[in-house]
């Protein structure tokens, strides 16, 4: 056969295999959108039937992110406490997982399951911006403020990994007369080793069903689901390692709540 002629019934073969790929690949993408779609109408149908509204483009399509367990790292306690107290400090190590860290600026007390207390006079002035640096710094998002005409009150931030937030994770900044007198809350490592997951995580659909069974047990208040999104859930205990495990946080019109995507647990925040 000549050779010319071989080389386009190849070149035809391809095409047409590539053909038939691209269309087999079309047909499952259409397929996929269709049960997704189904699917979100039966959530939204599930929901109306407790009287309660839920946008379908609120249904998030990202995945879960995956469980991780931390680490303890006193180097970054130390760099909490050197930013609120400064470079000369003195250590001790309390026993029972307890450590302190003490300079003429106050006292910081750092815990095996990640909670900490720095006490003292921590800043002479502009405390807002000095608490906003060190929600930048150890990766927290951005603080809000409750403060009286005399700048008393306190702020609070909520910690992020991997831009995803930790609900339960926050930091407290209390004020007194415009002065920072204390830091407390919980401090996490930067890294994290992943963990192999013994179970499928809830998917996004599967969270709302999951939420929707808690409300309708619970009495739950709210009207209207308007967002979800993917979130960490902190779990700790002073015997073990730190982690941190896939959840969904549903936004109400009410509050928000929080389903672990490995247990199915709900909690509000």
């Amino acid at each position: 056969m000549d050779r010319y002629l071989l080389k386009n019934i190849i070149i035809i073969i391809l095409v047409l295999v590539n053909g038939f790929l691209l269309g087999a690949l079309t047909l499952r993408q259409t397929a996929e959108d269709r049960s997704r779609r189904q699917a979100e109408e039966q959530l939204v149908e599930l929901f109306a039937a407790n009287s309660i509204t839920l946008d379908p483009d609120a249904i998030s399509e990202e995945a879960p992110p995956a469980s991780l367990t931390l680490l303890r790292s006193t180097e970054r306690e130390r760099e909490a406490a050197v930013f609120f107290l400064g470079e000369t400090l003195t250590q001790e190590d309390r026993g029972g997982g307890l450590s302190t860290y003490t300079s003429d600026a106050g006292t910081a007390t750092f815990r095996s399951n990640g909670s900490f207390d720095i006490r003292g006079t921590l800043c002479a002035e502009d405390a807002e911006a000095l608490c906003e640096s060190f929600c930048h710094a150890f990766s927290y998002g951005q603080p809000t403020f409750l403060l009286d005409q005399d700048g008393s009150g306190s702020g609070s931030a909520v910690y992020r990994h991997n831009k995803l937030p930790v609900f339960n994770c926050t930091v407290t900044f209390t004020l007194e007369n415009g002065l920072l007198t204390s830091v407390s809350g919980t401090l996490l490592p930067k890294e994290g080793s992943t963990i192999p997951e013994t179970r499928e995580p809830l998917t996004a659909p599967a969270a709302l069903t999951t939420f929707q069974k808690a409300h309708r047990e619970s009495g739950a208040v709210g009207s209207a689901i308007t967002e979800m999104h993917a979130c960490y859930e902190l779990q700790s205990a002073a015997s073990s390692a730190l982690s941190l495990v896939p959840a969904w946080c549903v936004v109400t019109d009410i509050a928000n709540y929080y389903v672990n995507a490995i247990t199915g647990a709900v909690t509000s925040g």
